[in-house]
């Protein structure tokens, strides 16, 4: 009865998560990303910090939603037990795709029904791999332990959700970010292991883009590192850009919103900020409109 409680939340937790932009919000700002008018509201929006803090509350409720999956999933028995850690196999990165056919089963139950995340992982106490699904995943992987890893010590340090910066997958070499739950015993709180969502960060990429932003409004989601994790530009979202020097990710690092102009590359921009505060990271959200 419990895990039937837990999957109809799961359910209702993942269909939230479709519905976490405001429909209001992103018709106006798509109504307006035609509109090159500088006077025009969305100028407005940008400028004066109004879009940045939108964006910002739906970001916190897209990955409040994620991490409800992952803590309503980690009470499941089936999660919370390790039994087959005696046939992790090195060469295999992990148990065998045959072994613990429960807990796979339920992290391809999650995957087929939430489109933001890629990937389920569990990982023993030691930060060793236990199983990765997709299992082909796990199969590609470039090591066996990731203790090393912040979304590890950071689950552990809080005992508590933790979403980790941007890191690159050990398994597809792409840029991803993680959302970690630790899993304690109930008789004596001993570590029983980490279970852990892979998010979808092209959904970042995308979702901005879908809006349509005049060429000269640029939003970016950066993540706590001053790396970039979402791109309004279609074609700067495939590059590497750190903004870690700004004293706009600074600000909004500390957890101020505002805004104020910073020249990037030769270029001077109107910057509005928010925070992202959540699961003990503050990521922060910047829109950018070029000066010229």
């Amino acid at each position: 009865m419990i895990t039937v409680i837990l999957l109809a939340s799961i359910t209702i937790a993942i269909v939230s998560v479709i519905h976490t932009i405001s429909p209001q919000a992103s018709s106006a700002v798509y109504a307006q990303g035609s509109n090159k008018n500088i006077n025009s509201p969305l100028y407005d929006l940008a400028s004066n910090g109004t879009l940045a803090n939108i964006l910002s509350n739906n970001l916190v409720n897209y990955l409040n939603e994620s991490a409800s999956i992952i803590e309503l999933t980690s009470m499941i028995p089936d999660v919370r037990n390790a039994q087959f850690a005696n046939k992790i196999n090195s060469s295999l990165h992990g148990i065998a795709n045959n072994d613990d056919v429960k807990k796979r089963q339920l992290a391809d139950n999650i995957l087929q029904h939430s489109d933001t995340l890629e990937a389920i992982t569990f990982l023993m106490p030691n930060g060793d791999m236990y199983m990765e699904e997709p299992y082909s995943r796990q199969l590609d992987l470039s090591r066996n332990n990731f203790a090393f890893r912040d979304y590890y010590q950071g689950a552990i340090e809080t005992k508590q959700a933790f979403l980790g910066d941007a890191i690159i997958s050990s398994s597809t070499g792409e840029t991803v970010a993680l959302i970690s739950v630790p899993i304690y015993s109930q008789k004596n709180q001993s570590l029983l292991g980490i279970w852990s969502g892979v998010l979808n960060l092209n959904k970042f990429h995308n979702k901005l883009q879908s809006w349509s932003l005049p060429d000269d409004i640029r939003v970016i989601y950066i993540d706590g590192n001053g790396q970039k994790i979402g791109d309004s530009n279609s074609l700067l979202s495939n590059k590497s850009e750190s903004f870690v020097e700004l004293n706009s990710f600074k600000n909004g690092k500390s957890g101020k919103a505002g805004n104020g102009s910073e020249t990037i590359n030769g270029t001077k921009f109107l910057v509005s900020y928010a925070p992202v505060s959540i699961l003990s990271k503050t990521w922060v959200v910047m829109v950018m409109t070029n000066l010229g």
